[in-house]
């Protein structure tokens, strides 16, 4: 019943029936939309066998379209930050995008962006930490490191096969 009160295309997750997304709810009700849910949505469609012709694909590339940032995790701000960025880099690899174009019509190299994103804000020790938000223990370098591998591992680029 959330789901439908707003239909953006976008991902949320919701612990139990009646539950409450993280971010909150619309004027209209419906739980709202965040990032890395959208990006975990869209990875375990395409590994579901949905193609890019799926409505459901398109409308989760849509919300993407509409809310590409490596600032903040859209709808959450700076809660699951990193968390945000390892499904974002692993979900954009897996649908195979070369670059997101986002909703005034400016392409992004998300993997190159992503990247000099992580590289800026890594820590004098060669960690990642979110300085922003402890949420979901994200003040802990050794979680937040493992994420920022995993998502620097995704921006990596696989060389043409000759």
């Amino acid at each position: 019943p959330a789901a439908a009160k707003i239909n953006d295309g976008g991902f949320y997750y919701n612990v139990s029936a009646g539950g409450a997304s993280p971010s909150g709810k619309n004027k209209d009700g419906g739980l709202r939309s965040y990032g890395s849910m959208t990006y975990a949505g869209l990875k375990s469609m395409i590994y579901a066998g949905l193609t890019p012709k799926d409505p459901r694909v398109k409308a989760a590339l849509d919300w993407i379209q509409k809310n590409y940032t490596v600032e903040n995790n859209p709808g959450m701000g700076d809660n699951g930050l990193y968390y945000y960025y390892q499904l974002f880099a692993k979900a954009l690899d897996t649908a195979e995008l070369k670059q997101v174009t986002d909703s005034k019509g400016q392409k992004h190299d998300w993997r190159n962006e992503l990247a000099s994103h992580l590289f800026k804000v890594q820590q004098e020790n060669g960690s990642w930490v979110n300085s922003k938000s402890n949420r979901w223990f994200e003040g802990d370098p050794n979680l937040v490191t493992a994420y920022t591998l995993l998502a620097l591992k995704n921006c990596e680029t696989t060389p043409a096969a000759d």
